[in-house]
């Protein structure tokens, strides 16, 4: 007789694939109310955005719906979901980002779900933006001590939580701050549509957003499953085209929406809204969707307008962060931290200097003109600008990037640092030299 072996696996994945109801259903008393509806529209098209990552040679990435409670994020997920999988198929974020490994697997080429953010601590979710985009896992050791083979997948998926990617890692108050490279692969897009319904723009009906909510996750719970079916069975029959057809699609969308001047990362995750924007148009051309030509890219454009906005121009996230940070410096410490000279400086009733007593001084603070009529300018040290002011970041690079913007006064030969005469040093010393303009307004003496 022979020998009868069992494998025994670490562990047992449930799958999350599965079907149930009926697809003209689906079609009718879900997808179709997702129709001037943007967040619907778009994380509907994003569930088909993942078949097209592997022929595209296109780059993964997470979207994130941000907001308040009870605003119709979770429904959006699920009406996502209902495009796969049933009631199951939304996964939280309380995972380390080694758990998250094994689901991301699990999910290749298709669609992640993510729901609160904020069940996971703040480095956690640092950890994992960059993971999940990057469709690799950790290289571990064997146990002879070789490397083992690092998990990898390719996967979109859409995520939610009352905070923003950079808010959540900031949270723990240890100065943590979201790298630009984090912030380009989990897109932030703001889960308000603006219409006062929540996530929604359209109720198709429904007396109250809260209605709509309950039918959507009602019907989403029924029926599932079918459209991915179809999606990917009519991917199948003419594979080879896929790829010709995305890219040029992409090429038009990102030429129409994407500012001609606009930073890298921005068009970088205007590529991203593209093939989400490509797989709705190609969803609806295959007759899964019952939606007007046109309706996915609406929706995909709508939501990155709004991330734009939301991101606060076009401009690269790092150079956003250098003004910020000086900026938040000066909010912070004000005058208590800068010496006044000049025509600031304290005086007695018969024009004797009065002492001033700063605590942890980092510099200085004057008239740019020493006339009442002139701006402050505020006077930073050296050291201090390095070791406080710019701390985690290049305080090369955040002077240069002040300096760019007219919010840095350059010493003589277009040099960063500036020589300055301030009190309490017989000599000038290297200085930045900034204007109270940072503050996003003048301030005039009193």
């Amino acid at each position: 007789m022979p020998e009868r072996i069992i494998y025994q696996a670490d562990g047992a994945a449930e799958d999350p694939y599965r079907v149930g109801g009926e697809l003209e259903s689906w079609q009718l008393d879900l997808a179709g109310h997702a129709v001037g509806n943007s967040r619907l529209a778009f994380a509907i098209s994003a569930a088909f955005a993942g078949p097209l990552l592997y022929p595209c040679e296109a780059e993964g990435g997470g979207f994130h719906f941000r907001g308040g409670s009870s605003i119709g994020k979770t429904t959006a997920l699920q009406v996502a979901g209902s495009v796969w999988g049933g009631r199951d198929f939304i996964r939280t974020w309380r995972a380390t980002s080694n758990g998250l490994e094994g689901v991301a697997m699990m999910h290749c080429d298709t669609l992640l779900l993510l729901d609160e953010m904020g069940q996971c601590e703040g480095r956690e979710v640092a950890a994992s933006a960059y993971m999940l985009a990057n469709g690799q896992g950790k290289t571990r050791a064997a146990r002879n001590g070789a490397a083992r083979r690092a998990a990898r997948w390719r996967t979109i998926f859409l995520s939610t939580g009352e905070l923003g990617l950079a808010d959540k890692i900031a949270e723990d108050g240890r100065g943590r701050r979201a790298a630009a490279g984090q912030e380009v692969r989990i897109v932030d897009i703001p889960a308000d549509a603006g219409a006062g319904l929540g996530i929604f723009e359209d109720l198709h009906g429904f007396t109250s957003a809260d209605a709509f909510a309950r039918h959507l996750k009602s019907v989403a719970a029924e029926h599932f499953g079918h459209a991915s079916h179809t999606f990917l069975s009519r991917l199948a029959a003419d594979f080879d085209t896929i790829a010709p057809k995305v890219k040029t699609f992409a090429e038009r969308f990102t030429a129409k929406h994407c500012p001609a001047n606009a930073d890298g990362q921005v068009s970088r995750v205007c590529a991203r809204f593209a093939l989400v924007a490509a797989a709705g148009e190609m969803a609806t051309a295959f007759g899964v969707l019952p939606w007007p030509a046109g309706e996915a890219s609406k929706a995909a454009a709508r939501c990155f307008e709004d991330w734009i906005a939301e991101r606060g121009g076009i401009e690269p996230a790092e150079e956003r962060e250098h003004v910020a940070a000086v900026r938040r410096f000066l909010e912070l410490h004000g005058n208590s931290r800068f010496e006044a000279m000049g025509t600031l400086a304290p005086k007695d009733g018969y024009g004797a200097p009065i002492e001033q007593r700063i605590i942890n001084r980092a510099g200085f603070r004057r008239l740019e003109d020493d006339s009442y009529a002139g701006e402050t300018e505020f006077i930073f040290l050296p050291e201090v600008w390095k070791s406080e002011v710019c701390a985690g970041l290049d305080p090369t690079a955040v002077a240069k990037t002040l300096a760019k913007r007219g919010l840095l006064k350059p010493g003589s030969g277009g040099k960063l640092q500036n020589f300055q005469r301030v009190p309490g040093s017989k000599n000038p010393v290297r200085c930045y030299v900034i204007p109270s303009e940072i503050l996003g307004e003048a301030t005039s003496a009193p």
